[in-house]
């Protein structure tokens, strides 16, 4: 009788050591298991959301949308084309200075790539004659009857187009950074021609450097201040070859 008394009084203190067991093992579960589905994020380290990313670029439709996103952006967002505005002699120098730094464009495509380029991303100016007023062009060979004057006229026409005059940045604490670094892939008209946000000027720096430009870390700051501070979305870039008033 004592034997089964004894055996009769482990019951309970098996089930209190199970009790325990348990609820060691639920104190120990981290709280944010049982979180209720609308409190993510309160008092967690996911209140701090990546910052939504911008969207991409959409090119207009042509000959060469193709081409310029193929190759184009091995070494510029595609933002350095739509923000600028070039002529097409423009177009042409920078395309053939990119083929000439080594982009990998094909020769035959060149063509097709700057007429796409000048049709959609022209001289702001220039654009709106050449839109409506094509028809208007065909006068323009009323010219040759002038040189008709003299037998030497047309050497004469021919040497006396002027070379186009060297960019002149304005001055600032940027300015022998942009002219030492950013003409190893760009022409410096890569940055008078355009109107960059300080956001776009970081994208633009910072993408530079992902692809190997050599801009020290310490001096992108200065850079990127001075970029913005001439050729921002409010700021119309000095003449090529002028020095700028505000010296």
């Amino acid at each position: 009788m004592r034997k089964a008394i004894h055996k009769s009084s482990r019951f309970p203190i098996a089930i209190l050591f199970l009790s325990l067991i348990l609820c060691v093992g639920v104190a120990a579960v981290p709280s944010k298991t049982f979180a209720q589905p609308g409190s993510r994020g309160q008092g967690s380290s996911d209140t701090t959301a990546a910052p939504a990313k911008k969207p991409a670029v959409v090119m207009p439709e042509g000959d060469g949308k193709a081409i310029a996103v193929e190759y184009c952006q091995d070494c510029h967002m595609l933002t350095n084309l739509t923000k600028a505005h070039k002529s097409l002699d423009d177009w042409k120098d920078t395309v053939q200075t990119m083929m000439d730094r080594g982009a990998r464009l094909p020769q035959e495509q060149m063509d097709t790539l700057v007429q796409y380029l000048a049709k959609n991303f022209g001289d702001k100016y220039a654009d709106s004659a050449a839109k409506d007023s094509q028809p208007a062009a065909a006068p323009a060979p009323a010219a040759p009857p002038v040189a008709t004057a003299s037998p030497s006229a047309p050497a004469m026409t021919a040497q006396a187009q002027p070379a186009k005059p060297v960019v002149e940045l304005p001055e600032g604490d940027g300015k022998p950074i942009a002219t030492e670094y950013c003409q190893d892939c760009h022409r410096l008209t890569n940055l008078t021609h355009a109107h960059k946000s300080l956001d776009d000027w970081q994208d633009t720096v910072q993408t530079m450097m992902d692809r190997g430009a050599r801009i020290p870390q310490d001096q992108v700051d200065t850079l990127v201040k001075y970029l913005v501070k001439n050729f921002g979305p409010q700021t119309q870039a000095a003449p090529a070859g002028s020095a700028p008033a505000n010296q």
